[in-house]
């Protein structure tokens, strides 16, 4: 296959623009830091600390019955191994919010003295629980299990035989055990390859603005596109590096299984790096300083992929503002990708939907940096 001349001197110049990065990259150690090991380092902190599974929850007794009936409730409690922690049997209240206070415990039972009575004499009997609250999700999922094991013993001592009067089969579609890990965890691909491609795309023009070098590039027959193409290549490939880095941490470190269509998820992560590679690309062009383009990119990029992207919170259940805002951010269409190939599966007319979209961002941002990308000084 022959390349005309003009082809051949597209790809030298691109060739020449990526080896030189390349050489940049070696000697630039802030720069393999950035891009390298932040984007580990990030994993690994927010894929442990954003896990929000709530499990092994520390709790005290405080048994005033002394019952049959109130030691059965308290093995039920006891025997649940993997949602609850027993301390110890408490003497008092008092005991029980001491143990809160130092953080020994999380939440305390306490069976009152008539609790046999009244129920053996068909009457509501009351328990209590004391919860602590410096962590409202925390607590309301701690209230919700408890409540779970108290509904449960309900049940079993009024002798009700479920089989032959109602059965509850809850089943939880796409994340069975609803492990908060699965979408914390494989979401943070949404987090990283938003923020950390963007910064380094854009170091790669703003720190020759910052040392001066760019006006070679000013003088230079190399044409705007060339010159952003292949500053975006290098960005991209690198950041196609830390993809598949973090995929097998995802998958290796903290055991997430893979459920979609890995050909497809690589290409619509290739789309996404597009998109977050050209808005660096953008942002260098009103940046001066490499400070100002960490700085200004982090503030950008981060807000939106946290809060807007459906990571922390359902974009369903946010108000009429915030959810138009997040149809207007990349993250959100990439994070869709991720929950289907992660937990439910790939419907490939939602994939389609998503990558379509992620292409339109990365026309758009790609265009408006040509256009506004200048080869001389302002």
């Amino acid at each position: 296959m022959f390349l005309s001349t003009t082809q051949n001197k597209f790809l030298k110049k691109i060739k020449a623009i990526y080896l030189k990065e390349l050489k940049e990259l070696k000697r630039d150690k802030i720069s393999r830091i950035i891009v390298f090991v932040v984007p580990f380092v990030m994993m690994i902190i927010f894929g442990y600390g954003m896990a929000l599974d709530v499990k092994h929850i520390p709790f005290t007794v405080l048994d005033e019955d002394k019952t049959s009936l109130s030691r059965e409730l308290i093995y039920k409690f006891i025997n649940n191994k993997e949602y609850f922690n027993f301390y110890k049997y408490s003497n008092s209240q008092n005991e029980i919010i001491n143990l809160i206070d130092k953080n020994i415990i999380r939440f305390g039972l306490v069976i009152p003295s008539n609790f046999t009575e009244r129920l053996k004499n068909r009457k509501t009997a009351k328990v209590q629980v004391l919860i602590d609250g410096v962590f409202p999700y925390r607590a309301d999922v701690i209230k919700s299990y408890v409540t779970s094991m108290i509904n449960s013993f309900t049940l079993e001592i009024n002798n009700i035989d479920l089989s032959s009067n109602l059965k509850i089969n809850v089943r939880y579609w796409f994340n069975e055990n609803l492990e908060n890990i699965k979408l914390t965890t494989s979401g943070l691909l949404a987090i990283i390859l938003f923020i950390n491609p963007a910064i380094f795309a854009s170091l790669l023009i703003v720190k020759e603005k910052e040392y001066g070098s760019i006006y070679n590039i000013y003088t230079s027959s190399i044409s705007k596109f060339e010159y952003l193409f292949g500053k975006q290549l290098f960005a991209v490939s690198v950041s196609i590096i830390n993809f598949i880095v973090e995929f097998l941490l995802i998958k290796y470190l903290f055991g997430i299984p893979f459920k979609g269509n890995l050909p497809l998820f690589i290409l619509s992560t290739f789309l996404y790096i597009l998109v977050s590679t050209s808005l660096g690309l953008l942002m260098s062009t009103f940046l001066k300083t490499q400070v100002s383009a960490i700085v200004g990119i982090s503030v950008i990029a981060i807000i939106p992929a946290f809060l807007y992207s459906g990571y922390l919170v359902p974009v369903s259940s946010m108000s009429k503002e915030a959810f138009i805002q997040a149809h207007i951010y990349p993250t959100f269409y990439y994070m869709n990708i991720i929950k289907m190939n992660y937990l439910k599966g790939v419907n490939i007319n939602l994939y389609t939907l998503n990558s379509i979209i992620l292409l339109v961002f990365y026309i758009i941002l790609f265009s408006l940096t040509y256009l506004l990308f200048k080869k001389k000084e302002r």
